[in-house]
């Protein structure tokens, strides 16, 4: 079940979305918790966790912005799909990185075309994997992994947080993570998370770890041209 928060002090805008998303879940036979409020304030009070948030920017007290920025430090996967008139916010909302904007009035087709992607990508970044180390089994978000690098006793994965060794090559990792899109081979050795890339060149790539600390790997002239080919069709596909 996806937990799918409505925020808007609109109660038609609330209405229309409320009913565009019961007819999509009917339709994919997905099942939604749809929550409808209508201030900031209710959100804040409540104690759902949302996979997925439909949110008004101007509301009365806390904007929904501010809202959307709070409710991220809870829950960091949370897809948000901003609901504006007001094209002034789109720098703001660049910095909390808004997957889409709807405007008002609100278009079913374009509604119902963001809401497919929002899901399928919810369910790709809230992936997870079981490594087995053979000293310890570890759960690891797809989103976390930075890159696999092959060894000759199989691969080491390094993530955010933490670095494991595993006896399967990255090709067989690849093959279990299942997101040709976002895992590229930057070198014949190395498969790269483009989800976490800031930025890259024809020697190596530069991957975001946490907000102050970033590391590099290799990628190689044989590589380059696929690996930002790849890269651009993925930047692409987020906006």
């Amino acid at each position: 079940m996806l937990n799918i928060l409505v925020c808007d002090d609109d109660k038609d805008i609330v209405n229309q979305v409320n009913n565009l998303l019961t007819d999509f879940g009917q339709k994919t036979g997905l099942d939604f918790f749809i929550d409808l409020k209508s201030s900031a304030k209710d959100v804040l009070n409540s104690s759902v966790n949302y996979d997925i948030a439909f949110i008004d920017i101007e509301m009365p007290e806390i904007n929904g912005l501010t809202l959307a920025e709070m409710l991220s430090q809870t829950n960091e996967d949370m897809i948000v799909i901003v609901i504006t008139s007001f094209q002034s916010y789109l720098d703001d909302a660049m910095k909390i990185h808004v997957f889409r904007y709807l405007s008002k009035p609100i278009d079913s087709e374009r509604f119902t075309r963001n809401l497919k992607d929002a899901v399928l990508s919810y369910q790709k970044i809230s992936k997870t994997i079981l490594v087995d180390t053979k000293k310890e089994i570890h759960f690891v978000k797809t989103k976390d992994i930075l890159y696999i690098e092959n060894k000759k006793y199989g691969s080491i994965i390094y993530t955010k947080n933490n670095t494991f060794k595993t006896s399967k090559k990255p090709k067989e990792w690849l093959l279990e993570i299942n997101q040709p899109d976002r895992f590229v081979f930057s070198h014949t050795s190395i498969a790269v998370n483009l989800q976490n890339v800031v930025d890259f060149s024809k020697n190596s790539v530069t991957l975001r770890k946490n907000e102050e600390e970033t590391v590099t790997t290799y990628i190689s002239q044989r590589k380059y041209s696929d690996f930002k080919k790849a890269f651009i069709e993925f930047a692409g596909g987020l906006k």
